[in-house]
């Protein structure tokens, strides 16, 4: 394990055809009782931190407002902000842009870090600060990934982290050698569908040389015909 990164586990949930999960799988009983066996995995890999993108995080969680902004002129220096907490679990949302409007501190009891580039207002910062969430900045007006896990490693002492993002923040982390294992929940659903999402999109104009290559780990079958399929990366 790199001591300056978390140790990542991706944990994702596809169709056979390796789409993401999309609204328009439906919502019969079935369907619900086969995307509840994420959290039911989830919880029993047991790491209590993770992280996804800002689309993500809208969409699966419900109650976001507009960015808030804190009324008054102020000056906000760009340092990275610990809020005081007592959890040991961390929600953390992939921001470049201050597109998330946070009311609390905390989501489903787990304290929140949100990564931020330096280009966001101050007014925001001074809200985030007010209500007592966290913050890194992680590049100037991009995010470096490799940055922003070094300080989630650094600064909050997460040892491992748990990537549960859309396809092209998953994209991203692989693009960079950031995921260590990959945990992919094989549901017995066939999408077929052009433009749903796949487990891992990266840009052409990004796209490193070569695919990356996967060592298969361990293949289990559990209840209601999914399958639970562990890779570990190349580099392991």
């Amino acid at each position: 394990m790199n001591n300056e990164l978390p140790y990542v586990i991706c944990l994702m949930m596809t169709s056979v055809d390796g789409k993401i999960l999309g609204e328009k799988w439906g919502d019969s009983p079935k369907m619900k009782v086969l995307k509840g066996t994420f959290e039911k995995i989830h919880e029993e890999i047991g790491v209590g931190a993770w992280i996804v993108g800002r689309t993500t995080m809208e969409k699966d969680f419900t109650g976001f407002a507009k960015p808030v902004l804190k009324k008054g002129q102020q000056k906000t220096d760009r340092n990275d902000f610990v809020s005081a907490h007592q959890s040991n679990t961390f929600a953390i949302a992939i921001d470049g842009k201050a597109k998330l409007g946070w009311e609390k501190s905390t989501m489903q009891g787990d304290h929140v870090i949100t990564i931020l580039t330096e280009s966001v207002k101050d007014a925001y910062l001074a809200h985030l600060q007010d209500i007592g969430v966290s913050y890194i900045f992680a590049g100037k007006d991009e995010i470096n990934l490799k940055t922003a896990l070094k300080k989630l490693r650094k600064l909050f002492g997460i040892e491992k982290l748990m990537l549960e993002g859309g396809a092209r923040i998953n994209g991203s982390f692989l693009n960079e050698g950031l995921i260590d294992e990959l945990h992919q929940l094989l549901l017995p659903v066939a999408d077929g569908t052009i433009k749903t999402s796949t487990l891992f999109e990266i840009d052409e104009k990004t796209k490193k040389d070569g695919a990356t290559l996967l060592k298969l780990e361990k293949v289990k079958q559990i209840e209601n015909d999914v399958l639970w399929i562990t890779y570990k990366t190349g580099k392991h």
